[in-house]
């Protein structure tokens, strides 16, 4: 078996949505079998596995892998849980449900609303309630871009203090990254929020912690189409397919870490490189990265004139509640 930190499943690419951001394709449907979802149980033994899609409430065999998988997070688009509670409630000492969200009411219907009559942002705030009712673990998910930080301090922040739930945050991928005074900003305002965070390497190395790329060597992805790749958002380098031999997989693995995972050029001159290798490579965080200009969370304490002892202990506290969750 091989081991793996983080285990990603595609196990479809049905949704009930049309996001428009979404990078599934349209046509072709694809649905893993349970003989393939019996055959990445056999080959890798995982610490977290994280369930994408497509929309895995869709999954007909969703419970099979609640009971097959360890440390589940379900990223869900939320429209689905009133309908799958039971079976949520059922397991969920085992399951973790990712909620997918934008900056607000307005994106959020705007982009994952689009082509339907679904009030998404409210019917995700009523799935929330659910969980939360039902003592089912969740946390929100909202992508992050220069055009709604404004929206995200507004809607998104108090939504952690609201469920006390978590809120994660990752860049909008088909978006240009944001510029390193926006960046910096952002960082600042989400440490000024309760169990909040930006899911990147780079934010973690911001406030002194082990932030990395895992690609490859502690996350494994599989797509709905087979293919095994080193991310979820790596839709280029393949590491086998479903069916591989472990010999054949693990000399791919090998492979593209020696060979392809590499620092960004832009990060060279940065100390923090040899360990964070550029942050997010897909979503290119490393061109407005603060650390390149050597700005950090204790310039960021002596400029705000924050309490240092209170400040390296929150910073601590959410480095321990996002090792707990998956997120994707």
């Amino acid at each position: 078996m091989i081991n793996v930190q983080e285990l990603v499943i595609y196990p479809l690419s049905t949704c009930n949505l049309r996001c428009k951001h979404c990078y599934v394709p349209d046509g072709k449907k694809y649905v893993l079998t349970k003989k393939n979802i019996s055959w990445i149980h056999d080959m890798f033994n995982e610490k977290k596995t994280i369930i994408m899609g497509g929309e895995p409430l869709l999954y007909e065999h969703l419970e099979y892998i609640l009971k097959t998988f360890k440390n589940v997070t379900i990223s869900t688009n939320g429209v689905l849980i009133k309908k799958n509670l039971n079976l949520l409630k059922k397991h969920k000492d085992n399951v973790t449900i990712q909620l997918s969200i934008e900056a607000g009411e307005k994106e959020t219907n705007g982009i994952r609303g689009y082509e339907t009559d679904i009030d998404v942002w409210n019917t995700v705030m009523e799935s929330a309630s659910l969980l939360e009712e039902n003592n089912v673990s969740f946390y929100f998910r909202c992508s992050y871009h220069s055009d709604n930080l404004k929206q995200i301090k507004k809607y998104v922040f108090p939504l952690s203090e609201q469920f006390n739930a978590g809120v994660m945050f990752l860049p909008r991928i088909d978006k240009i990254p944001l510029d390193v005074n926006s960046n910096l900003t952002f960082f600042r305002d989400v440490l000024h929020q309760e169990n909040c965070a930006v899911a990147q390497p780079h934010f973690f190395q911001f406030i002194g912690k082990h932030g990395r790329c895992k690609a490859g060597d502690e996350r494994i992805n599989i797509f709905y189409d087979k293919r095994i790749t080193p991310c979820n958002l790596d839709l280029d380098y393949t590491l086998g397919r479903i069916g591989d031999e472990e010999t054949v997989i693990r000399n791919n693995i090998k492979t593209f870490l020696d060979n392809f995972k590499v620092s960004p050029f832009e990060c060279s001159s940065c100390k923090h490189s040899s360990e964070c290798k550029g942050s997010c490579y897909i979503s290119k965080s490393y061109l407005s990265c603060p650390l390149k200009h050597n700005f950090n969370i204790e310039n960021l304490i002596q400029h705000e004139n924050l309490n240092k002892q209170r400040t390296i202990q929150e910073t601590n506290i959410l480095t321990d509640y996002v090792k707990h969750l998956g997120i994707c």
